[in-house]
């Protein structure tokens, strides 16, 4: 209420006529005057000012705890006040793929460490903040905190004090405990210590962090999250094949600006069609974690079928309409909460409530052909029904919009209804009095106000008639001299002391009673905050979902059968990227079992589609795995829990590593975390080194992989080393693939079609010629290759030394 002390209401009486808008009826931008009503020049600030907070960057604070090869972590969203905790997974050193999974997901401003932790882990997580960064200032903080905030006891009992919204009412402190304990698993110590350490920093920094002093940190969830269904896949594949592609802003200005890159050529592109913020930012954790859980996989393809039937049209296109309006509400949650929500969000819950509640009425008709939108259908919508009828028959959203406040409508409470209309009338009754009292004034005295200060009452305002009054002077007959504010002198007149008595303090009474209403209004809203959380988090993931059945029906995608036994069945598979780009492009079919083996060695010309086909591949397996359809005619897909890559190899200055050991690194990968259920897909690996030498690696690391037998997983392999046969174990998994091309006058023509064998030709000079090198050093070329060609002979049939 201290901000309600600082209003005033004036209306201003001059002796020569005034147009209207001299009478100031208006609040001026400083906060310290209230008038009746006010009208703006611009009336685009509120939607400025809505679509800014709609915009707003979302800052999440990272907590990690790893010990004995055991990750735990927490995270905090500071505009939301959105807790979430870990389950304690296994994660190995020294690559801990799954921090890298969660530091994608959360994409944190700050992480928090203990100053303790392993070397190995801590290089990790800095190799991750610093060396991806194209500023070089690392993409967040990191954060050291003492051994002492992570000791367990004290850990158990920050979580224990946690105050949730959703938490029983009226119970005791053992069944608050044991409310404590249905979201935090006691026994996963890493996550213990990681949500206690969080807790602690946000109390201590809480004033720094928010930039309020008098205020504590607002939990209005805790819910878990797992990473135990993740495909684990590492940043260079994700790089590799293009599932997001960040693109700076090419203004230098902007360039590096946080938020300021957009999205380019990308998988991530291509599904952006979501009609809701929230399920834009679902859209990224989606292609962020896919999962080898086979029932969540198939209750999404149900959804994305049903939405791509032609019938279905109508339905997908009411509901997308609904999307638009639900919003994140936990930040709107936050600021009611604090009794600081502006009428703009009180409209953006009101909305999310209604077109909630709507799309669960719509889901209704569908609920027997999918899981899912069975789910939506069927949830306890009634709450949320009546937290929207509740908001409309009380909140007058157009007046809250015009005065700027939460305001009431008429007819809800008789009490504040008669203190409006005695409002009302107080501008009139403002006007005649300092009518009456500008007669009652000298004649020096031009013009005066009328106005009204909580604490002081009605005051009238006489603008100074001189310079350098002296205080004799100021004084008026039958007026008591209160202050001087500029050039303004304020009285208290006897019309005053009788508005006084009249009317009171009318506005700071309206307002408070008002505030009363609005905190009973939030506190039913947060009673229900887990069934809202619930629904628009299914909203969310059905946003979604529609969004990947425009794009599978805009593509003409196919639905995959998806199977946990071993095994990739592709016929006609096309790349989701190239066609978007190529007009005839050439599908082709893979298989990966048992029968027709594991491992597949392509082999071909430059430029004959070796790279795209295994990208392809690549691609069709990680969409099955997100609940997409695949371009292809047909396609059966295994469960795989690994995909890695050898395909990108960038040069990283901030690494220290040149291309080749970018590629010995990512191979390295490759034989210590791939499993017997993995997709590898190598790209010319060797080539960043001597022929020979580059060989027996690749030979030995593919020797590696094929000595395991059934348990080899599915490989698809590049290579211009035609000789590679010679140097592996001869085994049924291994076969060997090529592209077809024919010769016309002297010159290669690709046909992009996979065929069994392989390539005795690259046709290296060929292609440099059609790629612009001119022809002089084409020639020169040939004559040193053939010159090598008969070098080469020549060591072959030389006699050895004589014994």
């Amino acid at each position: 209420m201290n901000e309600i002390s600082s209003d005033k209401t004036s209306v201003k009486v001059s002796r020569y006529p005034v147009s209207s808008n001299c009478i100031n009826t208006g609040s001026n931008e400083s906060g310290n005057q209230f008038v009746i009503t006010k009208c703006r020049r611009n009336e685009n600030e509120n939607v400025n000012q809505e679509t800014s907070d709609e915009t707003e960057h979302e800052e999440r604070l990272l907590s990690v705890y790893c010990r004995s090869g055991r990750l735990g972590a927490a995270h905090y969203t500071l505009q939301t006040g959105e807790l979430f905790v870990l389950e304690e997974i296994v994660d190995r050193p020294p690559e801990f793929q799954m921090f890298l999974n969660l530091f994608r997901q959360v994409e944190p401003a700050k992480i928090l460490l203990e100053g303790k932790s392993q070397s190995a882990f801590l290089q990790t997580v800095k190799t991750t903040v610093f060396d991806h960064d194209a500023n070089g200032q690392g993409s967040c903080k990191l954060i050291l905190l003492s051994a002492r905030e992570y000791s367990f006891e004290a850990c158990k009992r920050r979580i224990y004090s946690l105050s949730l919204p959703n938490e029983p009412a009226d119970c005791t402190e053992d069944e608050r405990m044991l409310f404590i304990r249905t979201v935090v698993d006691f026994t996963h110590t890493q996550s213990v210590h990681a949500l206690g350490a969080l807790l602690r920093y946000l109390d201590l920094n809480w004033s720094t962090l928010s930039m309020e002093l008098h205020s504590k940190p607002q939990f209005l969830s805790l819910r878990k999250i797992s990473l135990a269904d993740i495909v684990t896949i590492d940043e260079d594949t994700y790089r590799g094949l293009q599932v997001f592609s960040s693109v700076s802003h090419p203004s230098n200005f902007k360039k590096g600006v946080q938020g300021s890159n957009k999205e380019g050529l990308s998988l991530y592109h291509i599904f952006s069609k979501c009609s809701s913020k929230v399920g834009q930012s679902r859209m990224r954790v989606f292609l962020q974690h896919p999962t080898k859980d086979l029932s969540v996989l198939r209750r999404r393809q149900d959804v994305v079928a049903f939405f791509m039937r032609p019938q279905n049209e109508t339905t997908m296109k009411n509901i997308c309409s609904s999307l638009r309006f639900i919003k994140n509400i936990n930040g709107i949650l936050t600021k009611m909460k604090a009794l600081s929500a502006k009428p703009y969000q009180w409209k953006s819950l009101y909305n999310t409530l209604y077109n909630a509640v709507l799309i669960c009425e719509i889901c209704e008709g569908a609920g027997n052909t999918s899981e899912f939108l069975h789910q939506l259908a069927t949830c306890d919508n009634n709450k949320l029904y009546e937290m929207a009828l509740y908001m409309n028959r009380i909140i007058d959203f157009d007046l809250s919009k015009s005065e700027g406040k939460f305001t009431v409508k008429a007819g809800v409470d008789p009490d504040l209804d008669i203190k409006k209309q005695t409002m009302a009338s107080l501008h009139g009754l403002m006007s005649e009095t300092a009518k009456v009292e500008l007669e009652r004034l000298p004649p020096f005295v031009e013009e005066c106000t009328m106005l009204y200060m909580p604490h002081l009452g009605y005051l009238l305002g006489v603008k100074a008639w001189d310079d350098y009054l002296t205080m004799e002077q100021k004084q008026l007959p039958n007026m008591k001299f209160m202050f001087q504010n500029n050039d303004y002198i304020h009285y208290k007149s006897k019309g005053c002391e009788e508005l006084d008595v009249l009317i009171g303090d009318t506005y700071p009474e309206i307002v408070a009673h008002e505030t009363r209403i609005m905190m009973r209004l939030t506190s039913i809203v947060l009673d229900n905050l887990c069934t809202l959380a619930d629904v628009i988090d299914k909203c969310a993931e059905l946003d979604c979902l529609i969004a990947i059945s425009k794009v599978c029906k805009e593509l003409n995608f196919v639905r995959p059968t998806l199977t946990e036994e071993k095994v990739i069945s592709i016929k006609q598979g096309r790349h989701p990227l190239h066609i978007l780009n190529c007009e005839n492009f050439v599908p082709n079919d893979t298989e990966s079992s048992q029968e027709a083996g594991y491992v597949k060695i392509l082999t071909g010309p430059n430029s004959s589609g070796k790279s795209v086909y295994m990208k392809q591949i690549a691609l069709i397996v990680y969409l099955a795995h997100i609940g997409s359809f695949v371009p292809a005619a047909e396609a059966t897909i295994g469960l795989i829990s690994r995909l890695h890559s050898r395909l990108h190899s960038a040069e990283c200055v901030a690494a220290h590593m040149s291309a080749f050991l970018v590629d010995l690194r990512q191979m390295a990968l490759v034989l210590q975390e791939s499993t017997s259920n993995s997709l590898i897909i190598i790209d010319e690996f060797g080539k960043g080194t001597s022929e020979v030498d580059g060989l027996a690696l690749l030979s030995a690391c593919l020797n590696t992989l094929l000595f395991q037998g059934e348990n080899c997983p599915h490989v698809f392999l590049s290579t211009h080393f035609l000789n590679i046969k010679q140097y592996i174990v001869k085994t049924p998994i291994v076969r060997f693939l090529s592209f077809e091309h024919m010769v016309e006058d002297g010159e290669p023509v690709f046909l992009f079609r996979v065929r069994e064998g392989s390539s005795e030709n690259s046709f290296v000079l060929q292609v440099a010629a059609a790629s612009g090198i001119q022809q002089r050093l084409v020639e020169r070329a040939k004559t040193v290759l053939a010159s090598l060609m008969v070098r080469t002979q020549e060591s072959f049939i030389k006699p050895g030394p004589k014994v």
